[in-house]
């Protein structure tokens, strides 16, 4: 006997939702880190990001019945971000239905779809956040976006405001020891010293990045570089329990993200990037439905959200850098 599809969505939302979820936020270091991490905020027709684009500064120094001035400074704004839906859907034809009838081979086929589910939407996330999404045009921001100058980010364009371009953008075709893109050797003789500028022009003070993510060969690139240094370590903050695997620079982990696009390396920091998700459509399970012109069963799972940044000047990428062994 064929399952009641009440009953069903009921063992989708409670059996199976809430680990492929799961899967898809630590599908990869970034949206394991970033997604994870998402908080959760109410409506309004923009998400908000409080920006600090100015410092308040001390008044001076007094002396005893001296006026005080308590005037105050504007140093706060707010980048707006558009709110972004994204979706996957499990289908069950009338076909399938009828062919998989009984418990047992129903549940077979509803794991089977939920698992092709979960792939495609960790392939949309992994995707978009390496994009060039602009955050208005239906997409989330995507890092290659988010790290540029002279562009609109968050309806603040940094044409206009300096302050708000990315904060390091290099391409290490640039550098002496290099003709266009860096070959594999090229990139493990020059690695240290572009990673060290990057790193440098991020840092104030002690606010620097907080992750670096690459891809294989590149990571490869800077094992070999630092082979008589290395270390490895696989503890960070529940990282190493996803299985991701890194390597240490001045205390930095730096990952391996499939994702990342050929002859990309990122210096993040965390305290100023990550995601906000509607607190009612955060991979929110909608049951199945029977449509009016079709012989299927659907089924939905909704996010609404937005990747924020509210200091990009702390963001920062080297291109060009080796792209094949």
């Amino acid at each position: 006997m064929a399952l009641n599809y009440d009953n069903l969505s009921a063992l989708t939302k409670d059996q199976y939702i809430p680990n492929m979820v799961d899967n898809i936020k630590k599908s990869n270091v970034l949206t394991h880190r970033l997604l994870g991490a998402s908080k959760a905020t109410a409506g309004g027709n923009k998400v908000l990001q409080p920006v600090e684009y100015a410092r308040q500064t001390a008044k001076g120094f007094y002396s005893g019945y001296d006026v005080l001035d308590t005037s105050p400074t504007e140093v706060f704004t707010d980048a707006q971000y558009d709110w972004v839906q994204a979706y996957g859907t499990i289908t069950i034809s009338g076909k399938e239905e009828a062919l998989n009838d009984g418990k047992e081979r129903v549940i077979d086929l509803l794991e089977a779809k939920v698992k092709n589910m979960e792939v495609g939407l960790k392939e949309l996330f992994g995707d978009t956040l390496y994009g060039t999404g602009t955050g208005s045009d239906g997409k989330f921001v995507g890092l290659q976006h988010l790290i540029k100058v002279d562009r609109t980010l968050g309806g603040i364009n940094s044409t206009d405001y300096p302050w708000w371009d990315g904060g390091y953008i290099r391409d290490a075709g640039s550098n002496s020891a290099v003709t266009d893109v860096a070959s594999y050797a090229q990139t493990v003789t020059i690695i240290e010293s572009e990673m060290r500028r990057a790193f440098g022009s991020l840092t104030k003070g002690s606010d620097s990045p907080t992750m670096i993510v690459t891809t294989q060969i590149i990571f490869d690139a800077l094992e070999e570089a630092l082979s008589d240094q290395k270390r490895f370590a696989g503890s960070t903050a529940g990282v190493g329990d996803a299985g991701f695997m890194e390597l240490k620079y001045r205390g930095i982990p730096v990952f391996v993200d499939e994702h990342c696009p050929p002859g990309q390396m990122y210096f993040l920091n965390e305290n100023y990037l990550g995601f906000r998700h509607h607190r009612k459509r955060d991979f929110t399970f909608e049951g199945f439905q029977k449509p009016v012109n079709q012989d299927a069963r659907i089924a939905k799972i909704l996010w609404l959200g937005a990747l924020t940044c509210s200091n990009p000047s702390r963001q920062g990428l080297i291109d060009d850098l080796a792209e094949s062994y």
